[in-house]
């Protein structure tokens, strides 16, 4: 029998995806108001640790990657800042994720293993943090939210999938950036300033040549059912972000 705190914990974690899924709800109705939110106003983690981070990621991935980790933290921030301010969220954790959560998705990374690049970069990550001094909790945390970035949150309302919150902020971040999902909870102004700090440049043909290359690798990834759907083409042709890609 579960103990009361793993019941709590879980109705927590029920509680926090429902608001999520009536947030999208209204947003789908064009019930849902988004504001402006500044960037300055959004807090930037700025310890030892998230500066190794930065550097590790800066060093692992190509320019046009990186640019989008930093924009999937602000997005995530900016939605959750706004739309979910009752979220029990560490803004540190969720950086770390948003920075990390790419590192298995590079060529050197490919010829490592045959995992998909997410539980390979969760594996990465978590090595990483805990020889960097993190706590097991938080490297834990930040890999769980690394393996899981590419669910899906649906707007039926239904069973949880028990996402953490940075992992619920993983996936608006990332979700948004790649396929333009999510979009209604973020004003375009805030989308605006974001990506003129954080450029795009080629992103959307960048990260699709990458998906496309560790499916040549190992077919048998995730992101083969990506690419059997149809998926690079959303992302090479991602309709919320045409206007900055070049």
């Amino acid at each position: 029998m579960a103990s009361f705190s793993v019941l709590k914990e879980l109705d927590d974690l029920n509680s926090l995806e429902k608001q999520v899924n009536e947030a999208l709800l209204k947003a789908s109705q064009g019930n849902l108001i988004s504001r402006p939110i500044s960037l300055a106003s959004l807090p930037l983690p700025q310890t030892p640790l998230a500066e190794k981070a930065t550097a590790y990621a800066k060093s692992s991935l190509n320019l046009e990657v990186f640019q989008h980790s930093m924009r999937s933290y602000y997005f995530g921030t900016a939605i959750a800042s706004q739309h979910f301010p009752h979220f029990d969220w560490d803004p540190h954790t969720a950086y770390l994720a948003a920075m990390l959560h790419d590192v298995g998705l590079t060529s050197e990374a490919f010829a490592l293993t045959r995992m998909s690049f997410e539980f390979h970069g969760g594996i990465l990550a978590r090595e990483f943090l805990l020889k960097e001094g993190a706590s097991p909790r938080v490297s834990d945390t930040v890999a769980e939210a690394i393996f899981r970035h590419r669910d899906q949150i649906h707007l039926d309302g239904g069973a949880t999938c028990g996402h953490s919150p940075e992992g619920v902020l993983l996936i608006l971040g990332t979700h948004l950036d790649v396929y333009g999902a999510f979009a209604p909870l973020i004003h375009v102004d805030t989308i605006d300033d974001v990506v003129a700090r954080f450029p795009r440049a080629a992103f959307g043909n960048v990260f699709a040549d990458l998906l496309e290359e560790e499916v040549k690798v190992k077919g048998f990834c995730a992101t083969a059912k990506v690419v059997q759907s149809g998926g690079l083409d959303k992302i090479r042709n991602n309709s919320v972000f045409a206007k900055y890609d070049c």
